[in-house]
């Protein structure tokens, strides 16, 4: 009976992930609605992958731009929205959350496995 419980979670867990990845916006997506996209869109996708950045570090995207690597970009509003939407005109077909984590490398590359 445990097992068939743990089978069943086991099967629930990847269901929900397969799901979440396919209701993922597309980089396709993102890149045609960006230019016609509400004013703060950009803002909106920065507040996100900061939220995003503080769930894998437990710092604010303050915290982490300030230990960046110095020899990196010099990341503002612009480079970092900028890293985003050029993730995603070179790979339309990733999800969005690629688009973030590749972000998240690119700011935390001791992170990176």
């Amino acid at each position: 009976m445990r097992a068939a419980i743990c089978l069943a979670l086991a099967l629930i867990a990847v269901n929900a992930a397969v799901a979440a990845d396919k209701l993922a916006l597309r980089c396709e997506t993102f890149t045609k609605i960006l230019p016609e996209g509400p004013t703060g869109f950009r803002q909106a996708v920065l507040t996100w992958a900061a939220g995003y950045i503080y769930g894998r570090s437990g710092q604010t995207i303050d915290e982490v731009l300030a230990a960046a690597p110095a020899n990196g970009p010099d990341w503002t509003f612009d480079t970092l929205t900028d890293h985003v939407v050029g993730f995603c005109a070179a790979t339309p077909g990733a999800p969005l959350p690629a688009a973030i984590q590749d972000l998240w490398t690119r700011l935390n590359p001791a992170a990176v496995p």
